[in-house]
């Protein structure tokens, strides 16, 4: 396998596990992140980012997640070990596959403990959401978090280069 693929891929997982010794620290001001009173989305649509939601942009990746919708709080080590298994099991399959690609079935899912992260893609007709879109995906929720709270949270993938990737939610 070409070690460049293989960098990609690792990499971003060190990263996120050298962020879980920051994850520790508490916000300074919880209550900035309680529950946002919105309806939820009809399953399979993007988010209602008008208001009540936080863009964040995954460092060095061309990945930016909006998220929104925010419920309870979440146990920091289920959801960390759900995050960590998922880009885990996404490295697996990049390297079976001998690289980036397209994800069967169009949806992702991971459970860990009582966390589960879900994702499907949202960009009909070519639906691109791919290991790497997903990687860093994970890798923005697990750093998202560690700075602003472990929570319930909606989210949208967004891609630079393709818009509007994927839709997903981290629950319990």
């Amino acid at each position: 396998m070409n070690m460049v693929r293989f960098r990609i891929l690792v990499v971003p997982i060190l990263v996120f596990l050298s962020s879980l010794a920051i994850a520790a620290i508490p916000p300074e001001d919880i209550s900035l992140f309680r529950a946002v009173q919105q309806p939820a989305p009809r399953p399979g649509t993007p988010l209602n980012t008008t208001s009540g939601s936080i863009k964040f942009n995954v460092p060095n990746t061309a990945t930016t997640i909006t998220f929104a919708n925010w419920a309870k709080l979440l146990y920091q080590t289920d959801i960390s070990l759900c995050l960590l298994e998922g880009m885990s099991d996404l490295a697996t399959l990049a390297i079976r596959n001998k690289g980036d690609g397209l994800i069967r079935g169009n949806k992702f899912r991971k459970s860990y403990g009582k966390a589960t992260v879900s994702m499907e893609s949202y960009s009909p007709p070519t639906f691109a959401l791919t290991t790497g879109v997903l990687v860093d995906t994970l890798r923005g929720i697990g750093l998202f978090m560690s700075l602003y709270g472990y929570y319930e949270v909606e989210f949208d993938i967004y891609n630079q280069q393709l818009g509007h990737v994927g839709i997903g939610i981290v629950q319990y």
